[in-house]
């Protein structure tokens, strides 16, 4: 128990006068006048000190419990504990998915004899790229016969991955086209979505599964001023994307 400077001082001031008092008195030969004074002072000396006790005693248990409860200090101990390393963060597990597909993917191509295409995973979308060279004549949005078996194929492998909806897109160059079928670039390349969709679907595809989208020249991937970047932005994407829950379903709301 630990007694405050304060109230220490002010016992030991305390016998300290009682003391001097008792020893001016035996010195003088004389007893006080009053003969319970010696006695008063040594209640009252016992008194403080009993005081002095009780203050100790509710000033230091307060601070046990305080201890014990105070949500602050609980905190200052949780600081000081060393946070544990977190664990590497794993890969989503719909990208891992997706290369697997990609995988696949390129078998399927491999298979087919087909060159002019890419395939790449990205943002949790696999995106299959096939050039107009082997898909359209120019300015057209008939399929050609030399990349049906690689589509059959492809419509065969997309029914075994039911979990993923299918967005064919059409892209073309910045070259302005004006015929009685395609009055511009948007129609041209809608149309040969439609054709790349449609024979998907001609494959036993769900078509609920399948959106169509027509860019025209407006997302280009090279440069239109060179041969070569035309080339490059002809083309169609059939790209994969997650099915989202039913839950999430923006038209399950209607």
């Amino acid at each position: 128990m630990i007694i405050p400077e304060n109230l220490i001082s002010e016992l030991e001031i305390s016998e300290l006068k009682r003391l001097r008092l008792k020893r001016q008195s035996l010195l003088e030969g004389d007893e006080p006048e009053d003969s319970s004074l010696w006695t008063m002072l040594d209640i009252m000396t016992l008194v403080l000190a009993f005081f002095i006790m009780l203050y100790s005693n509710q000033t230091h248990k307060p601070q046990a419990v305080e201890t014990k409860h105070d949500p602050s200090l609980v905190g200052q101990t949780i600081e000081t504990v060393k946070a544990p390393a977190k664990p590497a963060k794993k890969a989503d597990e719909s990208e891992l998915d997706l290369l697997t597909i990609e995988d696949r993917l390129h078998q399927v191509m491999e298979k087919s004899n087909i060159s002019n295409y890419s395939i790449k995973v990205a943002n949790n979308r696999l995106v299959l790229t096939l050039g107009e060279e082997i898909s359209f004549l120019s300015g057209q949005a008939k399929l050609l016969d030399y990349i049906k078996p690689a589509l059959k194929d492809m419509a065969v492998f997309f029914i075994t991955e039911p979990g993923y909806k299918i967005i064919v897109a059409g892209h073309t160059d910045n070259t302005p086209i004006h015929t009685a079928q395609f009055p511009s670039n948007w129609e041209l390349s809608a149309a040969r979505a439609m054709s790349v969709a449609g024979f998907l679907i001609d494959c036993r595809v769900a078509p609920e599964r399948i959106n169509i989208e027509g860019f025209g020249q407006y997302r280009p991937i090279g440069d239109n001023t060179h041969f070569l970047g035309r080339e490059a932005n002809r083309r169609v994407e059939i790209s994969l994307v997650r099915e989202a829950k039913k839950s999430e379903n923006y038209y399950e709301s209607f």
